[in-house]
């Protein structure tokens, strides 16, 4: 071979550029690995995502039900037109009457304070009037029912009848005590009623806060 033909394979050989390596493979364990931690992030943000939403419709229907909430007392009235055993709504929102009961001496009776009074005192002469609580009737909010009452110039009488008879939590204990009533056995009131939405509470005229059940 000539000196040049030499040189010729010699420069072809230094030419040659030899390739690098591949990479090897990333073992499946670890790919695996971060398609599941991709998953499971995915999963926690779409379970956070519902909590939020539910949490939220939850504050909405709060907010809804305060604003249209019924708040029933009982009570006794005293002045010019007579003395009346009454019912009032102090909420924001009407009241639905579903059930109205009278509990006396263990027994409980789907009765109505007048029906109640002219049972228990029918040969009463003072002039009573009325106004029933009957169960579907809708009390609008800041508004009172009279349910029994009356006298005009028997005021008196008429009052320390009611105050003996029934059990009123928010009567004054001055009454009670001038008018002879304190202490003696007595009937308890009972108002079942629901809000617009359906939330329901009972009432008794022996407690100031209605319970919800």
């Amino acid at each position: 071979m000539s000196r040049a033909a030499r040189m010729v394979s010699v420069m072809d050989a230094d030419s040659v550029v030899t390739a690098p390596p591949l990479p090897a493979p990333a073992p499946s364990g670890r790919r695996w690995n971060a398609d599941r931690i991709v998953s499971l992030t995915a999963i926690a943000i779409g379970l956070f995502s519902l909590f939020v939403t539910v949490y939220q419709t939850y504050l909405t229907r709060q907010a809804q039900s305060a604003s249209v909430l019924p708040y029933l007392a009982f009570g006794v009235t005293s002045n010019d037109d007579g003395a009346y055993v009454t019912l009032r709504n102090d909420g924001v929102g009407p009241a639905r009457i579903e059930a109205f009961r009278i509990h006396y001496k263990g027994q409980a009776r789907d009765i109505d304070p007048f029906e109640f009074y002219l049972a228990m005192k029918p040969d009463t002469r003072a002039g009573l009037s009325v106004d029933k609580v009957t169960p579907g009737r809708l009390l609008p909010a800041n508004s009172t029912i009279q349910m029994c009452g009356g006298g005009g110039g028997d005021r008196l009488l008429v009052l320390a009848e009611m105050l003996k008879l029934f059990a009123l939590a928010d009567a004054p204990r001055s009454w009670l005590i001038s008018l002879g009533a304190a202490g003696t056995e007595k009937a308890v009131m009972e108002v079942e009623y629901s809000s617009v939405y359906g939330d329901r509470w009972r009432l008794r005229s022996n407690q100031l806060v209605p319970q919800p059940f």
